[in-house]
């Protein structure tokens, strides 16, 4: 079987691949700086792991011995920083993401699936829903330095022929997402609910987010792995729908049967008002399609954030 290496295993979207990957009979290689002993427990017998830092090369080219598919989630910029470490997020984001293109293109890498962010490279102003190739115009370093290596991918796919495919993402959510780095609308709210914090809403909750549900994330990334029509491709993964902070609100006290505390907070200059992909493009080439209802999703998450203050207390 093909060698899928998943880079950023021990994140959101890393463990549910690997999660998925091992239950259809694949042995992945699974790497990240850390590896906790849950995860550990989880698969030390059934994937491969490699502790790598991506800013270390030698540890960069001994998890890449023998990979031929990479599936890139590395990523330690967030939109929520906004932008107060631009040069930062340059030294931390594109350079050593360049450089492992580089080493993946030198070793036996025939694929490189790179997640890009869906929520922020399109930038403001676009006519709902936004097409791959709408302009993009980043309001924010986190969306700018995913679009820098996006256009580095580009051109060594002209150049050198790599085959490389970028899925732009939009709002993942779903069991297992926690809050850190002002990403994840809402385990933050969960969050802040368990700890008996008002919930903060910024721009009176009418900013409407694309929020897709972790399976569908997956099973995207499965098809994308499998698909030789995703070659070179830039392809929108999303819900198909727009759905505004406020309905996320409502749809969890709903859930709950109860009513957050909230606190209004200003608007955030790097927020776009609306995003909403257009997710057309998946179907017809890998084919894909979201296929989870949002309340439904919601309630999945919810059960485990439940469970999973149960176990810690």
């Amino acid at each position: 079987s093909i060698m899928i290496g998943v880079f950023g295993a021990t994140g959101f979207i890393g463990k549910h691949l690997l999660r998925k990957l091992v239950e259809l009979g694949h042995k992945p290689l699974g790497a990240s700086r850390h590896f906790d002993s849950a995860f550990m427990t989880e698969f030390s017998a059934r994937a491969e792991l490699a502790r790598m830092d991506i800013n270390d090369s030698l540890s960069v080219s001994a998890a890449l011995e023998g990979v031929e598919t990479v599936v890139q989630l590395i990523s330690t910029s967030s939109p929520g920083l906004q932008n107060r470490n631009i040069e930062a997020d340059i030294h931390a984001n594109v350079i050593p993401h360049l450089r492992f293109i580089q080493n993946a293109m030198q070793s036996s890498v025939k694929r490189y699936i790179f997640v890009s962010s869906g929520g922020t490279v399109y930038g403001p102003g676009h006519s709902s829903p936004i097409s791959e190739d709408a302009p993009t115009l980043p309001l924010n370093s986190h969306g700018l330095t995913k679009l820098m290596v996006e256009q580095y991918l580009k051109m060594y796919g002209a150049v050198d022929d790599f085959d490389f495919t970028i899925l732009r993402l939009a709002n993942p959510y779903g069991p297992g997402q926690v809050y850190k780095k002002g990403q994840g609308l809402i385990p933050s709210i969960l969050m802040r609910h368990a700890q008996n914090k008002p919930v903060a809403i910024f721009s009176e909750g009418k900013a409407a987010r694309d929020f897709v549900f972790i399976d569908d994330v997956i099973e995207a990334l499965i098809m994308t792995i499998n698909s030789p029509a995703a070659a070179k491709e830039t392809i929108n993964i999303g819900s198909g729908q727009a759905t505004t902070v406020m309905t996320v609100i409502e749809s969890l006290e709903q859930i709950l049967g109860l009513t957050f505390e909230k606190e209004f907070a200003g608007t955030r200059k790097t927020d776009v008002d609306i995003n909403h992909l257009d997710v057309r493009k998946a179907e017809q080439v890998l084919p894909w399609k979201p296929k989870t209802e949002f309340m439904d999703g919601l309630r999945q998450t919810v059960d485990a954030f439940q469970r999973g203050r149960n176990e810690r207390i």
